[in-house]
């Protein structure tokens, strides 16, 4: 008996696997490692993107499952998604072409070399689309492999998130260690910033956010003994601790959520003891969090973090504003998936020009406004809605623990894409994936009362 306790972490890996199958696992985890760099890293996209292709080609079955055990609304809104860069993609007539919205000063540049009449496609840049049509091979791999597990395969998703977010807080560990530029994937790096696995410290935090909310869940899906109330909560400071390094004001701020859930239970599990231990232990953890404020305040590196919430000034706003009119100069077709950064510079006014190149609108749902017009506003809506009906069903099943872990999860993506763009980069995007599947997998058994 000893030595299964001993080996209970092994077991509990060994039984992920053997639950997922390597394939996913496989793909989550170098999704996780080499998918953070965003698009500027084009061959690290293309092994997940690859990777992704082969797990979707090798299980043929598994897409003939999903359209077969899936929602009805997913089953229409992942071939629309997919369909919308493919339609972009089409070649149009001259007359057609030259016809759509925010076309003339492409009109002028093929006509200066004598290609005015010929076909051309809605999107500005073929390239850009093309990538962008690629990129969603990975998600969809994700999650027409979770669909086509047949055990209840929700809990050792949670365990693998878990897994992964510290495999990169490790790193991350690792990183700080080391200084300098040891160890660094991207060049991109800032010193000072908890970065691991990711280009940028704020997808970096996010994802450390994620593992908190899948640690959460894991805990309130099973039955409590004292060791785990000494070691959950441990976990859950160490990932705290990342997501503070990470100098991500948004990040730090989306730990409401999960911080909430885990005052609950905790309280939860404050009740089952008598009023002088619960009261001896609230004054404890008054006195831990006490201490813990202290250190972060006095310590020069967590201090850097805390003096970024001084001021909220930068350029994003301006950003917004000139990416308003281009959405205006596009609307309602848009520019075409990926094309955000090749058009954005002749909207960018040169009175509040940044001193690095924009890149992206720091806003998702912007940019995929101005690149898709209202097509893309309709699809964001429509998953919003069918996810949002699949957390309310979920949270009524004995699943209901993991429904509110994987919800709280894809909430704090959607909450940061108001302000960054989580869902431009591999890891997260195949993340999401699985937080999808999590939210749709079939559910059959129902509670008797909603989760407390």
């Amino acid at each position: 008996m000893p030595t299964q306790k001993n080996h209970s972490g092994v077991a509990r890996l060994l039984h992920v696997h053997r639950t997922l199958g390597w394939p996913l696992v496989a793909l989550l985890v170098i999704a996780v490692v080499l998918g953070g760099g965003g698009i500027r890293h084009g061959l690290t996209n293309l092994v997940v993107q690859l990777t992704a292709l082969a797990v979707i080609l090798f299980q043929p079955g598994m897409v003939r499952r999903f359209f077969s055990e899936a929602p009805l609304w997913l089953k229409v809104l992942v071939p629309l998604t997919i369909l919308l860069p493919l339609l972009q993609l089409v070649p149009l007539p001259a007359g057609m072409w030259r016809g759509l919205p925010g076309r003339e000063m492409a009109a002028e540049t093929r006509d200066l070399i004598g290609a005015g009449d010929g076909w051309f496609p809605v999107t500005l840049d073929r390239a850009r689309t093309l990538i962008a049509l690629f990129a969603l091979a990975a998600p969809l791999a994700v999650i027409f492999s979770a669909h086509g597990l047949k055990a209840d395969w929700r809990r050792s998703a949670l365990v693998l998130l878990v897994a992964l977010a510290f495999l990169h807080f490790a790193f991350g560990v690792v990183q700080f260690a080391a200084g300098g530029d040891t160890l660094r994937l991207y060049e991109t790096n800032d010193a000072g910033r908890f970065y691991g696995f990711f280009v940028g410290h704020i997808a970096s935090g996010l994802f450390l956010v994620i593992g908190l909310c899948a640690l959460i869940g894991l805990f309130a899906s099973k039955r409590r003994t004292s060791l785990d109330l000494m070691l959950y909560p441990a976990g859950a400071a160490l990932l705290v601790i990342g997501v503070v390094l990470s100098s991500s004001r948004s990040a730090i701020a989306l730990l409401l959520l999960p911080g909430l859930w885990a005052a609950w239970l905790g309280w939860k599990e404050l009740r089952r003891f008598s009023p002088r231990t619960r009261w001896l232990t609230l004054g404890g953890v008054i006195t831990l969090l006490g201490a813990a404020a202290l250190v972060m305040a006095t310590n020069e590196r967590l201090g850097a973090t805390w003096e970024r919430f001084e001021s909220f000034e930068d350029s994003r706003p301006d950003i917004w504003e000139d990416t308003m009119v281009g959405i205006e100069r596009y609307w309602p077709v848009g520019s075409g998936m990926g094309t955000f950064d090749e058009v954005f510079q002749v909207e960018e006014s040169l009175e509040t020009l940044p001193a690095k190149k924009a890149a992206r609108a720091h806003n998702e749902y912007f940019e995929i406004t101005l690149e898709a017009g209202i097509f893309g506003i309709l699809l964001v809506v429509a998953w919003v809605a069918g996810l949002l009906y699949s957390a309310y069903r979920g949270l009524r099943t004995v699943q209901a623990p993991v429904t509110l872990a994987a919800a709280l999860s894809l909430l704090c993506i959607a909450l940061q894409a108001l302000i960054y763009f989580p869902l431009r980069n591999m890891a997260v995007l195949c993340i999401a994936g699985l937080l999808v599947a999590l939210l749709t997998a079939p559910v059959t058994i129902k509670r008797d009362r909603v989760i407390e």
